[in-house]
C-alpha cells in the first residue's frame, strides 16, 4: 500500500480554495469525502484525478501532491540503482 503524504494538495487546496468544502464542490466529491482521505488516504485514481484537475494541477503531479517524498527513491533502490 503507497504512503500518502498530501501536504503539498493541501497547501494547493487553501491556496486556491480557502476551504475544504469549496474544494470539494469543484471536485465534485463530498467533504466528509476529502475530509476522510486527507486524513487516512487511500485515495482512488478517479478521485486523485479529480482533485487535480479541480486545482489546475497537470495529472502528471500526481506523485507530488500524494505521495511521500521518498517513495521515488525507495523504488529506485528496488529496481536495482544504488
Amino acid at each position: 500500500m503507497p504512503k500518502y503524504n498530501t501536504d503539498k494538495l493541501e497547501a494547493a487546496i487553501v491556496e486556491k480554495y480557502g476551504t475544504q468544502k469549496a474544494f470539494a464542490d469543484a471536485a465534485g466529491l463530498s467533504t466528509a469525502t476529502v475530509s476522510r482521505l486527507i486524513k487516512r488516504g487511500d485515495w482512488k485514481a478517479s478521485q486523485m484525478k479529480a482533485a487535480l484537475m479541480a486545482l489546475d494541477i497537470p495529472l502528471t503531479e500526481v506523485e507530488t501532491y500524494f505521495f511521500d517524498d521518498g517513495r521515488a527513491v525507495a523504488q529506485q533502490h528496488q529496481g536495482g540503482e544504488t
